[in-house]
């Protein structure tokens, strides 16, 4: 992978290899505007490492505890 770009901080860069070294896909986030979001995933991507930006996901709120009898209905 090239270097990652310079408006990260060390902990962001720690976070995108921690998540690279264990094959886990990214997902960005921030605040809306330029913040880079776009730019860092387009980078990720074109080095082979899946990410997304949260607009790109559907989000799945599972709030409700399962009981045994609708765990698997």
């Amino acid at each position: 992978m090239n270097a990652l770009p310079s408006f990260l901080s060390d902990d962001q860069k720690d976070q995108i290899n921690s998540a690279v070294r264990k094959n886990k896909p990214i997902l960005v986030t921030g605040s809306q505007g330029p913040t880079g979001k776009s730019t860092l995933v387009q980078f990720l991507k074109e080095n082979g490492i899946t990410a997304f930006e949260e607009w790109e996901c559907e989000r799945i709120d599972l709030t409700i505890p399962l009981s045994r009898s609708n765990s698997f209905e």
